[in-house]
């Protein structure tokens, strides 16, 4: 008989009888065995019964307190009683602090024993029976987190008076002896120096070695950062790192301290007076040497590195588009050049800000996100790649909107050419997002760091070193005259530069298939289709009379049908399941990224690198097919032992945003190596072989 058929052996003798010979007062899941019982035979008129859950834990597994600390789901009980009965909060054993690599856990391990209280109401009458059903629910821990539920179900006899269970005397004296004492004394808590510091006097025999204060409210301080604890004249000062809640308006502040060794550990459970509302501080937190430059040197690295963006691929379309456009344009009247350099220049501005602001936004309501974040949603994927088919049939004659094709949306504008400009503008930022260029990551990341103001001026200095090639131009005199005559031969160039656009909605379709289902995808294909033949369509219905008519209601029905999908994307939440343990990744083997084999690694002296990557990522996807599918790269990893990680952000997943967001970075790609020390280095950007070789070959050393 295994360990668990004996404990549910032990446990159907400890607990019974519960009345009725059908109770379900047991359950085995994979890895726990949960069993309710009460103190009592029963319950008594107006009189509270205790109830003990206890949890048999798999060794090395752990379940979680009332504040689980960075992550996880403590117990809870939805209770099935009748009219009157009133349950109480779980009492929960003392906690434990369980590290999870730079992460931590307030935890249970072994056989936690929870007790709950239950009063019944005045007006039961002796000889009744009570039904009890409770529906139970936690999550269990070790390198993965596993959700678990029962279901307990019971009945319980009325007595004139409360009488024992002598076979659960035991189990419930130890219960209340694992349960936190009482702090007698006072204490309180309020905000000093960027800490919140809790003041109280020094319990008897207290000690700092091993001391730790488990705040109960969740995430109102840092589960993880140390605290720094001094007694001073009989007063024990306890400052805490603030967790990402802004404020806290409470009266009180509760919690448990536990301290000492072994058998003298003791643990207890006080509550603070909160003076004022703790606020968490508006300072910027510490960041990685990345973003210590000054906000000067910031300005012009957002600068030059939007400049750069023009050479990268991820824009290559619209560079294309845009010399459509100047090829048509040159010639007019300066005046008009100008104003269409002013209008692209603006629709990359109102873009730039418009996406920074709301990814600001975002994350002053403490939300995960970085950028690129709208690229991590299907749909958002899914309508990008309609837009860019759009433009590229209407280059490749298949419709046209106005007068011309400059710009690829002129037929919005009062006046021609001047909204196709400003949309064109709004393409380029759309587009550029998957590329974070040489020099953008320290302003970008700084950007979602410092102050809002300064955080939308190095978007607007970004914006404006995008734009800044193309407004130049626009304002270079004479240019026309040195560019060659309009002539057919730019029917046949319009129609050339269709090819990236098409190629660019095709990338946009392979990163769909990374989020999406395969219907899903499917759908999007379906409604690609329906997208083109409502262009065409549209085309075919200039004109007057009822065939024109009956062609743009023809039209406008494909497109609606072909938007339809879109809305039936669900927007991804957690990490593309795409690369499973020991993939490839290019020439190299690789395990998908993970916090707690991450520490695992670092323990044991084992060099790990991290690939922070995405498939909407064109740089990283190139990196990927150049760097990493090196043969002579993947013997090194194998010959210096380096583990190879890659953190896929395809779709959005909190744990590798706040990994991100540990190296100061806001996007990807980065590339981060731990050496067997476990000291980490972020590798700079471009990329090269060299550096990778350099950093890895190190391990070696």
């Amino acid at each position: 008989m295994n360990f668990r058929g004996l404990f549910l052996l032990l446990a159907v003798t400890l607990f019974a009888p519960l009345s009725l010979a059908s109770a379900q007062s047991a359950a085995e899941n994979d890895y726990t065995v949960t069993e309710i019982a009460p103190e009592m035979a029963g319950f008594a008129p107006g009189e509270t019964l205790w109830f003990a859950i206890r949890q048999d834990i798999r060794p090395g597994w752990h379940v979680f307190w009332t504040n689980p600390g960075d992550a996880g789901l403590p117990l809870r009980l939805d209770w099935s009683l009748p009219e009157g009965f009133r349950p109480g909060e779980i009492l929960h054993p003392a906690p434990e602090y369980i590290p999870v690599g730079p992460l931590a856990s307030y935890a249970h391990e072994g056989a936690p024993v929870f007790l709950v209280p239950v009063t019944a109401p005045d007006d039961i009458n002796p000889g009744e029976t009570v039904d009890v059903g409770v529906a139970a629910s936690w999550q269990v821990c070790e390198e993965i987190c596993v959700p678990e539920e029962a279901q307990f179900s019971f009945s319980l006899p009325v007595l004139a008076e409360s009488a024992p269970s002598p076979s659960r005397k035991v189990l419930f004296n130890i219960a209340r002896q694992k349960l936190p004492g009482i702090y007698e004394g006072t204490a309180r808590i309020a905000a000093e120096d960027g800490a919140y510091v809790l003041t109280l006097e020094a319990p008897e025999n207290f000690t700092t070695n091993n001391a730790f204060f488990f705040a109960a409210p969740e995430s109102v301080v840092s589960p993880s950062a140390l605290q720094d604890m001094r007694v001073e004249d009989g007063v024990l000062r306890i400052a805490m790192q603030p967790g990402w809640v802004e404020r806290y308006d409470e009266e009180t502040f509760s919690g448990v301290l536990s301290f000492g060794e072994g058998a003298n550990r003791k643990a207890l459970a006080l509550s603070a007076d909160v003076a004022a509302p703790l606020i968490k501080p508006k300072a910027a937190p510490v960041v990685s040497p990345q973003q210590t430059q000054g906000l000067p040197l910031l300005l012009l690295f957002a600068f030059l590195g939007g400049a750069i963006l023009n050479v990268m691929p991820c824009v290559f379309p619209v560079v294309f588009i845009k010399a459509a456009s100047f090829m048509q344009s040159a010639r007019e009247h300066p005046g008009t050049v100008r104003a269409h350099g002013l209008l692209y220049m603006a629709g990359v501005l109102a873009t730039f800000l418009l996406m920074g602001g709301a990814l600001l936004a975002l994350r002053a309501g403490g939300s995960q996100f970085g950028w690129g974040f709208h690229l991590q949603s299907p749909w958002v994927v899914a309508l990008s790649a309609y837009v860019l088919m759009l433009v590229g049939l209407n280059l490749a004659g298949l419709f046209s909107v106005g007068g011309g094709f400059a710009g690829a949306g002129q037929g919005f504008a009062a006046k021609p050419g001047g909204a196709g400009a400003f949309f064109t503008g709004a393409l380029a930022v759309l587009v550029a997002a998957p590329c974070i260029g040489p020099l953008l990551s320290a302003p970008i990341g700084a950007a979602l760091l410092l102050p809002p103001a300064a955080g939308l001026l190095i978007f607007t200095m970004l914006g404006l070193g995008l734009a800044a090639p193309y407004v130049l131009l626009s304002f270079i005199p004479g240019l026309g005259s040195r560019l060659p005559r309009p002539g057919p031969w730019m029917i046949i160039f319009k129609q050339a530069l269709s090819f990236p656009v098409f190629a660019a909605a095709a990338y946009f379709l392979w990163v769909l298939a990374q989020q999406a289902s395969g219907a899903g995808l499917a759908s999007v294909l379906a409604g690609a289709v329906l997208l083109a033949f409502a262009a065409w369509a549209f085309e075919m219905s200039k004109g007057d009379g009822p065939r024109a008519f009956v062609l743009r209601i023809v039209s406008a029905l494909a497109a609606l049908l072909a938007l339809a999908p879109l809305m039936r994307l669900e927007p991804a939440v957690a990490q593309t399941p795409a690369l499973s343990a020991d993939a490839s990744h290019g020439a190299l083997r690789a395990e998908p990224y993970d916090a707690a084999a991450l520490a695992a690694y670092r323990r044991e002296g084992i060099p790990v690198f991290i690939d922070f990557t995405a498939a909407w990522c064109v740089t990283c996807q190139f990196n990927k097919m150049t760097i990493f599918s090196d043969k002579g790269l993947a013997q090194e990893f194998v010959a210096t032992d380096t583990v190879f990680m890659v953190a896929d952000w395809t779709v959005r997943d909190p744990e590798i945003t706040e990994a991100l967001a540990g190296f100061g970075a806001s996007g990807v790609p980065l590339y981060v190596y731990y050496d067997p020390a476990g000291e980490a280095s972020v590798l700079p950007l471009p990329l090269t072989k060299k550096a990778v070789l350099s950093a890895v070959s190190g391990a070696g050393l």
